[in-house]
């Protein structure tokens, strides 16, 4: 069971036990007191888990953790706020750290601190109590930061003049705050006039003296001092002692600092430093202990971006655990090849290269087409730094080099490119040696590789590069600007806008060049004349061609119009800005976590520009089918391909359900024709993996290179996992499970009819608003009152539902064209609701949509999201009362008699197996079991014909299921042919 649904059912003391099993103790159980509510509910050799039910759940955690200490028993206290829904969770050791834990709603950062500290595998009971003490007051003191810096965020927000918009006032908040924390890391190297305590001094000096501390103590510290090389600082500055020039653009005004006033009150300042910096130790490194390291900042940064705009773009942090192995496996899987060694040869040389593979890598260009705070180039930074360093070259020279030469990111919100500028400087600050802060070489400018931009919508449809050739002096500048400062800096900007404009004009005028080629050879061959003396027309695809290409070149000439009026080019293109990488055929490596957004979720216009863009995006390519609309991922796969060279390497965390969901079969069967599969690992079972998307990550590595014969594919990161045969994908789903689910799914596939073959499957009913057609408030005609079925209500061979649905349709499914007049009243308050809904397009308001689902006797309906698929059949018995809902899937049967034998059928062991291996995974350990999924799966003749068959399915029903002779039944059916697939059974 996984642990958010652990914590969710736990009500009471006793329910601690099972918790305790999930967190790596062998459950028990004793009370100690009843008075007390207090008992031993777990252990691990000699740490014992206590339970503890109290009112006051923090205090009770940490007073009986103490408690135990002091008689030298190794433990973990959890205690239990039963009336407020939360728990405590203590260590018996280092001064008895404890969290809180919601379990009504767990965040991502609270499951995962109990994820982690279960990790811990010392054997000796003190040892294993010592790592959840140092787990807890690690993450305790993470999850304080987080929540005071989101506090102190919000309160920025609402400081700031309310004529800025909401979006601006956010960002210019961000800004305030991330350029304070930074200084507080500098702080903590020592280079603030070698005072620890700099900052909180300088501002009580501010305040002493009746000044702003935005205006006398902030820009000048900022604007006045640490953007500018000491010998151009002005006297009034000077006041601030040795601080070092840090360069870089976090110092530098920003453009909304210039549109709009950024300035905010003493106030709100004394409150950030009381309350949220001067409140905790910063440190530099990992920490290993309860102050605040860079290493937290990616999951804070990524939880106080713009929660509207973070949900809607589909951008989640991702745990740098994780980032590391995508990362390691990516580059090892690009090295191999180039220095023809195997994968584990060169894993090893990412830790020890020898002068090939330290050439390779000192070249290499990374590429993170969407990067949101950074962490995918944070963890490229460090690996490719610790190959150089494993050679013996610096790891400052290193770090500064790699920055500016290998990574590139591009991501389309602003505020993110500032925070991953912020982590990668604060990596760089921590490689420096000790020393005074004067020394230090200023912070390189990484405004040239970190671009805010549009990886998938370009300013052509048609995708252009830079010419060979014609972009060698891009590189350069972009190396030179990266440790440039002042006045020379300024320069060289100007120089390298120039550059980009000049090749972006270049690379325009050959591509329009090819059009008008291309434009020139359609019209003369339609003016030709035939054999026979004709003139020669255009078939319909010329036509369309030529109709294409004709606007292609409007467009062009537009943009040509726009690109020479400028001073620099007015968009960003990988063809103009990183037109150097381009002109080479694209990135080595392309890696990252790209946006998963539902298709609903996606603007309409957005959906067309893509679906115009990109042929992944068009859907699965089938004319009827279950398809959903594409998730915004499978762009983004698509345009990694683009962007990496041949023979290069793409490593992308994307949904689980592409390996399996309808729109991505066109993606599929191109990945596995055009390009060699190295991983495809789904992750729903690695701790690494918990992260706050709501379904499961993939992790895809593709090499662009045609796969080689017998090329087998890894199912895992790590490097003995599972392999599979890459001859054995397609665009049909890709099932990544044993090879026995594998061979019995293309074996039943070949024998069988299918059960989307047979029979048709629907989606439950949708009411579009739920809180007017649930449990109606008032008084309503009692023949409008259904059952509503739910997912969660059904079971095997059995349905429970608990809900009332006030049902303005008939028999048949069909709208009520007058209702009666409680119902009427009733809904008449709701007119507006009802008429809001995205399905509304006319017609009654009443009415409810996918009404198929309630219009046939004989039904056999399960829940669309489970562990494992469990059907119940809906016979006559039931009547017309109940409806399921749109969590329900309903396959429609001819009869009772069948519905009964399929839901037998479905709830067998083995096709249980099938269905969960082609279902799209989601969080929890469940899956989705769409109409896609159970319509795929084999359905033999003798699930209809057998009489041994019907009599089992009937005990079942009856409440007397003999799961053992079930699935002996199945598995005897599944090895025998069917007759034919074509009149085996009622067609659809």
């Amino acid at each position: 069971m996984a642990l958010r649904e652990v914590l969710a059912q736990i009500q009471r003391l006793e329910d601690l036990p099972a918790l305790a099993g999930e967190l790596g103790f062998a459950p028990t159980w004793h009370e100690l007191l009843h008075e007390s509510r207090t008992a031993l509910i777990g252990r691990r050799a000699s740490c014992c888990c206590f339970g503890v039910e109290r009112a006051d759940a923090e205090g009770a955690a940490r007073a009986l953790a103490r408690s135990l200490a002091a008689r030298g028993q190794p433990a973990v206290v959890v205690a239990l706020d039963p009336a407020a829904r939360r728990l405590a969770v203590s260590a018996a050791a280092e001064d008895f750290p404890t969290v809180r834990i919601s379990l009504a709603s767990p965040s991502v950062l609270e499951i995962g601190v109990l994820e982690r500290a279960a990790l811990e595998a010392d054997p000796t009971g003190a040892g294993l109590a010592l790592g959840w003490a140092r787990v807890l007051a690690s993450e305790a003191v993470g999850a304080r930061f987080f929540r005071q810096f989101r506090e102190t965020l919000t309160s920025f927000t609402l400081e700031l003049a309310p004529q800025v918009p909401r979006a601006d006032r956010h960002a210019l908040a961000l800004l305030q705050l991330t350029r304070v924390l930074f200084l507080y890391f500098v702080q903590a190297k020592g280079w603030l006039d070698g005072r620890p305590t700099f900052l909180i001094d300088e501002l009580d000096r501010c305040l002493a003296r009746g000044r702003s501390v935005h205006r006398h103590l902030l820009q000048p510290l900022f604007f006045g001092t640490l953007n500018r090389p000491a010998p151009a600082r002005s006297a009034a500055v000077r006041r601030f002692g040795a601080i070092p020039f840090l360069n870089g653009g976090l110092f530098e005004p920003h453009a909304l600092e210039r549109r709009w006033s950024g300035s905010l009150g003493n106030g709100p300042w004394r409150e950030a430093f009381d309350k949220l910096f001067e409140r905790f130790q910063f440190t530099l490194g990992t920490a290993a202990g309860p102050g605040i390291a860079p290493d937290m900042l990616g999951r804070v940064f990524e939880g106080v971006m713009d929660p509207d705009e973070r949900r809607q773009s589909g951008s989640f942090y991702t745990p740098s655990d994780l980032v590391d192995a995508l990362v390691e496996e990516a580059l090892a899987t690009w090295l191999a090849p180039a220095l023809a060694v195997s994968e584990p040869r060169a894993r090893r040389l990412l830790f020890d290269p020898d002068p090939g593979a330290l050439r390779l890598l000192r070249g290499i260009t990374v590429l993170d087409p969407a990067a949101g705070s950074g962490a995918f180039l944070l963890g490229a930074l460090r690996a490719l730094v610790r190959a150089r360093t494993g050679a013996g070259e610096s790891r400052t020279c290193a770090t500064r080099d790699v920055l500016a030469r290998n990574l590139f990111g591009v991501d389309l919100n602003p505020a993110a490119i500032r925070l991953a500028e912020l982590r990668l400087w604060l990596e760089v600050i921590e490689t420096e040696p000790g020393g005074r802060g004067r020394d230090v070489a200023p912070l390189p400018n990484l405004d040239q590789m970190v671009r805010q931009g549009d990886s998938l919508i370009e300013p052509s449809l048609t995708p252009w590069t830079a010419a060979p050739g014609t972009t060698a002096a891009l590189a350069a500048l972009r190396r030179e600007v990266s440790g440039a400062s002042g006045a020379a800096k300024r320069v060289l900007v100007r120089k390298l806008r120039e550059e980009e404009l000049a090749v972006a004009r270049r690379t325009l005028l050959a591509h329009g060049e090819r059009i008008d080629e291309r434009l020139k050879e359609l019209i003369s061959g339609s003016r030709s004349p035939t054999l026979f003396g004709e003139r020669a027309t255009l078939d319909r695809r010329g036509a369309a061609e030529l109709t294409d290409l004709r606007a292609a070149r409007r467009r062009i000439r537009g943009l040509s119009r726009r690109l020479e009026r400028a001073a620099e080019v007015p968009w960003f293109h990988y063809g103009a800005q990183f037109g150097d990488v381009m002109a080479n055929g694209g990135f080595d490596l392309v890696v990252g976590n790209p946006p998963w957004v539902r298709g609903e979720a996606i603007a309409p216009e957005i959906r067309s520009a893509l679906r115009a863009r990109y042929r992944w995006f068009q859907g699965g390519g089938r004319t009827r089918g279950f398809a959903n609309a594409p998730d915004l991922s499978i762009a983004f796969l698509e345009r990694s391909l683009e962007l990496v060279r041949p023979g290069g390497t793409i490593a992308l965390l994307v949904p689980a359900k592409l390996s399996t969901a309808t729109y991505a079969t066109r993606a599929r069967a191109d990945l596995t024709a055009r390009t060699t599969l190295c991983v495809v690992a789904d992750l729903r079972g690695d701790a690494r993996a918990a992260f706050e998307a709501t379904v499961y990550p993939c992790a895809l590595i593709a090499a662009r290179r045609a796969p080689a014969p017998r090329h087998r594919v890894r199912t895992g990161l790590s490097a003995d996992a599972p392999t599979i045969p890459q001859d054995h994908l397609d665009g049909e789903p890709w099932i990544l499970s044993a090879k026995l689910v594998s061979d019995a799914l293309r074996a039943s596939a070949a024998c069988h009819p299918t059960v989307g073959e047979r029979f048709p499957c629907h989606l439950g009913v949708k009411t579009g608003a739920n809180a007017v057609f649930l449990d109606p408030t008032g008084p309503i005609e009692p023949a409008l009152l259904r059952r509503a079925l739910r997912g969660r209500d059904v079971s095997p061979f059995q349905i429970s539902p608990r809900r009332r649905l006030l049902w303005t349709h008939d028999a048949r499914g069909a709208v009520l064209r007058i209702l009666p007049p409680l119902a009427a009243d009733y809904l008449a308050g709701h007119a507006k609701t009802l008429g809001a809904r995205r399905d509304y397009t006319g017609g009654p308001r009443w009415a409810v949509f996918r009404t198929e689902a309630a219009a046939s006797p004989s039904r056999v309906v399960w829940a669309d999201l489970a562990r494992e698929l469990a059907a119940a059949p809906l016979t006559a018995d039931h009547g017309p009362d109940v409806i399921p809902l749109n969590s329900c899937y309903v396959l429609v049967a001819p009869d009772d008699e069948t519905a009964v034998r399929l839901a037998a059928w479905l709830n067998s062991a083995s096709i249980r197996a099938l269905a969960r291996a082609r279902a799209n995974p989601a969080a929890s350990g469940f899956c989705r079991f769409n109409a896609a999924t159970v319509a795929a799966l084999p359905c033999p003749d003798l699930v209809l014909t057998d009489p041994s068959f019907e009599l089992i399915a009937r005990e079942a029903l009856a409440g007397r299921l003999d799961q053992a002779a079930l699935d002996l039944v199945a598995t005897k059916f599944l090895e025998s042919p069917s007759d034919g697939r074509s009149d085996a059974g009622p067609s659809r």
